[in-house]
């Protein structure tokens, strides 16, 4: 019956141990856990009372092998994504025990709020073992164990790093970057009692300049996983805290972002993957330093966009620490120089309290002295500032006599007391800024316009990043309502008030006591804000190549190909559970992308360089490029300049505005001198379409029509074809017009000479001379033009003068002294019409026909005249638009000068159009 007992028992002990295996497999909780592992312990006593007063041997090693399984349920299990457990194995105990890792992930979440009394068994002191034998545990260990787990989980709770629950703003991928900016501000300093827990640090002021950092990281986001070329099938997200310029919360933020939940738990993650690839972040150099500090011990690659302390390059303290910002080194230089150059030889520097500040200012002070330049003073800005210290500083700069102050310091730490420099009335000082607080926004306040009135500072160089105006333009809270910042930023823009953000306090002000809420019409397009002008987003470019430098790490990781890998025997690390470390390289400088080229550093090793963009026109096409290659003459780099591409063939077209307008001015003005010639065919018996030769008058018509028409060859595609016809064309029809001109204006001169009694000039009279006149000038211009033709003639041309990116194709005029020579002949011949007209100005005549010709001739002469220096002055298509311009004024000159007065006769006033009226005086 006692054996039948005990078998019983045993058997119902077995059966809850299976129960309580399948209830961990599957408890999201630990209730029915406690109440099966409490309930196990009391059999497993009574068991052992039985066993101790029957002495049973048997029995004794049976209940070993069942309560050694009890002992440690939760014991040497490695957590794994899949779900599967991964034993170590135990010495000096048999356990069975199998626990799945589920109940890891549920539990450990909710340890302390819903069952503080189970505890990680590894970290417990060993339970006592009866001197029996080496398998057989003390039963009564099970409802110690659970004992001892409530004293150590109370224990925990009193030790438990506290957490100031911070929001992150994340977005979903496939690989997350983690980041930390400091998106708030703070002005007033915590107090510390000591005698109370410390308060939260607060975020007082909103950073505008530093929310679009944050929008060049989500566009550079955005656009790696819209092209797809770097790490394909894959995507990155980001998941980003803002430090509010707080060391502790910068500290807080960084173990989270390594633990991957929301308590900071050090030195534990939660997740089998790393949570984070690289952490971008901070600003500060005093916080990055931090930073770095932490996630150099796990070797977690961090990359700062702004932080630029010279110490933050040792390898040895920050191994994992990179930054896309030059460090203040190359600051200083440029400090030194600017100093140098305008003469300044008695200083004084004003210092931040913390490394930027000392740093920095101590090489500045150093090298100044070298230089030559005397130090006034020397003044550090506490990082706690006290009024007594804003007093002493305020005296030294009211005694001072130096004109030139250099200030290092960040834009947050310098702004009280540039307040009270402004209060104070310090004015006729030079402040030359450092780069932490030279395009600072806090600055441009009304109060500072007298104080800092001559500012000069250094900021770092930016660089192009296309359609980011127009992504910042499209941000609206309803696109993207994760994130947490978005209104905050919409409600300062707009100075509005969201009725329903919750999220952190903003610096909104309502100063009329009337609030103005916030609708979602609000369009950034209409914002007066001058951030939205990219060209000077320094550091929102620095994280946005910053973004660039984790996707190319992380796409050499997912192209590696094995045996050519980076680790032991040419190995490559896996894109789906790669160690932080396999990400950045232990090099001096890390390689050059494509676009740049290696540049050695003075006095480093050779390892050592900086990574310098190709010159205008080169390319570098392979990373670590030692120097970089020219484009052909008919290609220029793309953007990036890691390719050349064909560059863009410019030309005075028709598809263009200028080429079409041209155009249409040209055909319209055609058409008046073939109207006009029309009306003379109709009315030619009248004498004032005969007076002074009908014919000349024809001839001249179609002269014009044919002068506005050629200007049609100059517009288009230049080929050999038209690049030979454009200026002989031109030239020939040209001389016809002048010459006609010419011929009319001696006709006028020669009648009224001839009309006195025995002139010899009478036998002249008659058609035989102007047809004359004018063959003879064509046929010189002709021969001009073959001669040009035949020796040099002209030829298409790509300029050698053309903007960047563009082909400017032309037509070279292959002789200049031929071309010069055409235009001086039709000057030749246009000064002697107006001579020759200009004379006979006077002749008594009520239609005398030379004072229109002396205008004509004048317009054409100051036309082309003009056109000399305009055309040495331009190229490419205006230069030739130029040239059609002066071929039409001159032609409309002529036509509106000689033959509009006709023409108002003829239509207007036909009673003057009579021999009589032509012949009377006045």
């Amino acid at each position: 019956m006692l054996c039948n007992s005990y078998r019983n028992t045993l058997k119902e002990i077995k059966h809850q141990i299976s129960t309580l295996d399948q209830t961990i497999k599957t408890s999201s909780g630990f209730s029915s856990f406690i109440a099966l592992y409490t309930g196990i312990g009391a059999k497993v006593d009574r068991l052992k009372a039985s066993i101790i007063s029957r002495k049973q041997g048997k029995l004794r090693r049976d209940i070993a092998s069942y309560s050694a399984g009890l002992a440690y349920p939760i014991h040497k299990v490695n957590i794994s994504d899949n779900n599967t457990p991964i034993e170590k194995g135990d010495k000096g105990n048999n356990s069975g025990a199998r626990v799945d890792v589920n109940i890891i992930s549920t539990a450990k979440q909710t340890a302390v709020s819903t069952n503080p009394g189970l505890v990680d068994v590894d970290k417990l002191p060993p339970l006592p073992v009866t001197p029996t034998g080496p398998f057989l545990v003390n039963p009564t260990g099970v409802i110690q164990t659970l004992k001892w787990q409530h004293l150590y989980s109370t224990m925990q709770t009193a030790c438990q790093l506290k957490t100031s629950n911070i929001k992150a703003y994340s977005k979903q991928g496939d690989i997350i970057i983690g980041a930390i900016f400091p998106v708030h501000y703070v002005q007033t300093s915590a107090e510390f009692s000591y005698t109370e827990l410390p308060k939260t640090v607060p975020c007082e002021i909103f950073d505008i300049g530093c929310y679009i950092m944050i929008q060049g990281m989500y566009f550079a986001v955005e656009e790696i996983n819209r092209k797809g070329d770097l790490i394909p099938n894959m995507t990155l997200g980001f998941k980003l805290y803002d430090s509010c310029e707080a060391v502790a919360r910068a500290l807080d933020s960084t173990l989270q972002l390594l633990s991957g939940q929301q308590e900071s738990v050090p030195n534990y993650q939660c997740k089998r993957h790393p949570m984070v690839s690289a952490i971008l972040g901070d600003s500060r150099s005093q916080i990055s330093m931090l930073m770095a500090r932490i996630l150099g011990i796990y070797k977690y690659p961090q990359i700062s966009y702004a932080s630029s302390v010279m110490a933050l390059s040792d390898k040895l303290q920050f191994p994992s620490f990179l930054r896309t910002i030059t460090s203040d080194d190359a600051q200083v230089f440029g400090l030194i120089q600017l100093v140098r150059h305008f003469g300044w030889t008695w200083v004084g520097i004003l210092a931040e309290g913390d490394d930027y500040g000392q740093l920095g200012s101590q090489l500045l002070r150093e090298e100044l002295v070298a230089a030559g330049v005397c130090i006034e003073f020397y003044e550090t800005i506490p990082m706690i500032i006290t009024q007594m210290d804003m007093q002493r500083l305020i005296k030294v700069l009211r005694k001072s006599s130096a004109k030139a102050v250099v200030i290092f310091s960040s834009n947050t730490s310098l702004y009280p007391v540039m307040e009270d420099i402004a209060a104070n009335n310090i004015t006729g000082k030079i402040w030359i800024a450092s780069d932490g607080w030279s395009d600072s926004q806090m600055f441009s306040k009304r109060i500072f316009l007298k104080t800092l009135q001559g500012t000069i500072g250094l900021i770092f160089r930016g660089g192009s990043m296309p359609t980011f105006a127009e992504f910042l333009y499209c941000s609206h809270p309803y696109l993207t309502p994760d994130d947490i910042f978005l209104k905050i930023f919409w409600e300062l823009i707009f100075g509005c008030k969201w009725t329903d953000h919750g999220l952190m306090e903003t610096n909104f002000n309502d100063t009329e006591g009337h609030i103005k809420y916030c609708t979602g019409a609000e369009n950034l397009h209409q914002s007066p804000l001058h951030f939205l002008d990219i060209s000077q987003l320094t550091y929102t470019y620095n994280v946005y190549t910053a973004v660039y430098v984790i996707a190319y790490a992380l796409h050499n990781l997912h192209s590696c190909e094995l045996g050519q890998g980076p680790f032991d025997n040419g190995t490559c690390a896996n894109i789906d559970y790669y160690k932080p470390w396999e990400i950045p390289r232990s090099v001096c400088t890390d390689i050059c992308p494509r676009g740049f080229r290696e540049t050695p550093r003075l006095g480093q090793p050779i390892c050592c360089f900086d990574c310098v963009p190709c010159s205008e026109g080169e390319i570098s096409n392979q990373s670590s490029s030692v120097e970089c290659m020219k484009c052909p003459a008919h290609q220029w780099p793309n953007g990036k300049r890691d390719q050349c591409i064909d560059k863009s063939i410019d030309f005075l077209s028709y598809e263009e505005s200028l080429g079409l307008i041209l155009c249409l001015i040209a055909v319209l003005g055609s058409l008046t001198p073939a109207a006009i010639l029309a009306i003379f065919v109709k009315h030619r018996d009248t004498p004032i379409v005969k007076a002074n030769n009908r014919e000349l008058s024809y001839l001249l018509l179609w002269a014009l029509v044919l002068c506005f028409l050629c200007s049609l060859i100059f517009i288009g595609s230049p080929t050999s074809i038209t690049c030979m016809l454009r200026q002989p064309t031109f030239a020939i029809i040209f001389t016809l017009c002048v010459s006609c001109v010419l011929a009319k204006t001696t006709m006028v001169v020669i009648a009224f000479r001839a009309s006195q009694p025995n002139n010899h000039l009478q036998r002249l009279v008659g058609p035989k001379l102007p047809k004359t006149m004018v063959c003879i000038c064509i046929l010189l211009q002709i021969i001009i033009c073959t001669t040009w033709l035949t020796t040099s003639p002209p030829y298409v041309e790509q300029s050698s003068k053309s903007p960047p990116g563009i082909i400017i194709l032309q037509c070279s005029e292959g002789s200049a002294i031929a071309f010069w020579g055409v235009l001086g002949y039709l000057g030749v011949l246009a000064s002697v019409s107006f001579l020759l007209a200009f004379l006979s100005r006077n002749l008594p005549d009520s239609f005398n026909e030379a004072k229109y010709i002396t205008f004509s001739m004048i317009g054409f002469v100051s036309v082309w005249l003009s056109f000399i220096p305009a055309h040495l002055s331009t190229g490419g298509k205006y230069m030739v638009a130029v040239e059609i311009f002066a071929i039409l004024s001159s032609s409309v000159g002529v036509l509106v000068c000689i033959f509009f007065p006709k023409c108002y006769i003829v239509l207007l006033h036909p009673e003057r159009n009579t021999k009589t009226y032509l012949m009377g005086k006045g």
